[in-house]
């Protein structure tokens, strides 16, 4: 096994430890607020804060890499999953609200660190290859998917007279865990430079006269992807809890998607590599566009679920599509800038989603916000067909596989 594969296995490790933490935090947050909150309306405050500050440390944590190294920037970001599972277990056994915020606030500041294994994984790697590191390193929420549900239920049904303090020790667990792993990783280099000595870095696949262009559009496949993906999750839940034996309905849909949204990136790199990223990234919005017009009918299961499940299929191509693409859009050296603004816009993008998701169910209803998502997918067809023509009639790299 090279020192490539390595680092991108052991990083598709550490992310599925990473959104262990995400998926559980999400589990946890609003019951354990609910009990904490001094006033109803400050319910999701602490879940709300964890989104702003993987806004706001996006860039200065991909700056931070560039100066420092991946490797010791990661580690310190272990460090904050490790306190965010103490505060917040100390938070609820002493039931401080100010506890659990803080509790939050850290866990969003790991989260911002974890989201930079993906691109850790494609440093110094050949262009054709990056698209399958993204997707192995992605492809860790899979496990996550298991393990979250079954280690926060397990925990509160072991220590079930203290509302879930156990389970915010899941945190430590995992940051315990990825630290140890991350001493381990081989070439987590600093500034994007070529990780095994001696090799040159490579230089960028799209050649700067298109990088401006080719940047934006990556951004925008993953974070419109992203904005959707949420907007609809969130108010699938809704749509879905009504009647009896609705809460059970409601968690088997989640899981699908969550399948739906990972399990693809096994075959999502080998996918860029014989498609070629623009024609992945054009799937990605015609599914979304797909999984908009079988939801539309109603808020039936035999509607929503099949509509949950492309979605996430939808949300994978975009997803590491558009990370795939944004590395072949930046020098070694601008890597950290170009990376940092990326997931400022995607994770702003993913909580825009998230916080409108129940106003616009209430305002459109299901249908109605399906149908907010056509336009967003046309925008990002356009996009891609624009970015195809133009790259062909300058002579330029298109991003398709016949010419990369």
């Amino acid at each position: 096994m090279t020192r490539q594969q390595q680092r991108v296995y052991l990083l598709a490790l550490c992310q599925a430890l990473f959104l262990t933490c995400a998926v559980a935090s999400v589990s946890v947050a609003a019951i354990v607020g609910s009990e904490l909150a001094p006033t109803p309306w400050m319910t999701t405050l602490p879940y709300g804060l964890q989104f702003a500050v993987v806004i706001l440390c996006a860039y200065p944590v991909s700056r931070l890499m560039g100066a420092l190294g991946r490797r010791p920037v990661f580690l310190m970001g272990a460090c904050f999953a490790m306190a965010a599972g103490v505060t917040g277990y100390l938070a609820i056994r002493g039931g401080s609200f100010t506890g659990l915020i803080l509790s939050h606030v850290l866990l969003g500041i790991f989260i911002t660190h974890a989201n930079y294994y993906r691109f850790a994984a494609t440093d110094g790697v050949e262009a054709e290859l990056r698209g399958r590191a993204v997707a192995l390193v992605t492809a860790g929420g899979v496990l996550a998917g298991i393990l979250a549900p079954l280690l926060t239920l397990e925990a509160g049904a072991l220590f079930e007279g203290q509302s879930f303090a156990h389970s915010y020790l899941i945190f430590s667990l995992a940051g315990a865990v990825t630290f140890l792993v991350m001493l381990t990783v081989p070439g987590l280099n600093a500034g994007g430079t070529a990780p095994d000595a001696g090799k040159a870095a490579p230089a960028p696949a799209v050649p700067p006269a298109m990088a401006g262009f080719g940047a934006f559009l990556a951004m925008y496949c993953a974070g419109a992807g992203y904005m959707v993906m949420n907007l609809l999750m969130v108010q699938s839940t809704l749509a879905l809890n009504s009647g009896p034996g609705s809460h059970t309905l409601v968690g088997v849909a989640i899981q699908l998607h969550v399948v739906a949204m990972f399990l693809p990136s096994f075959f999502t790199g080998r996918l860029l590599e014989r498609l070629g990223h623009g024609r992945v990234l054009t799937l990605g919005f015609l599914l979304l566009s797909l999984s908009a017009l079988i939801g539309m009918p109603g808020r039936a299961p035999v509607f929503v679920v099949p509509s949950l499940i492309l979605l996430g299929v939808a949300w994978n191509f975009l997803y590491v599509g558009g990370s795939a693409f944004l590395t072949l859009c930046h020098s070694p050296e601008r890597a950290h800038r170009i990376q940092g603004i990326n997931d400022t816009v995607v994770s702003g993008l993913a909580a825009v989603g998230a916080l409108t998701a129940g106003a616009l169910y209430h305002l459109l209803g299901w249908s109605g916000s399906l149908v907010l998502s056509l336009p967003v997918a046309g925008v990002g067809l356009a996009m891609l067909v624009y970015w195809q023509r133009a790259a062909a009639a300058s002579g330029l790299w298109t991003g398709e596989a016949s010419e990369s």
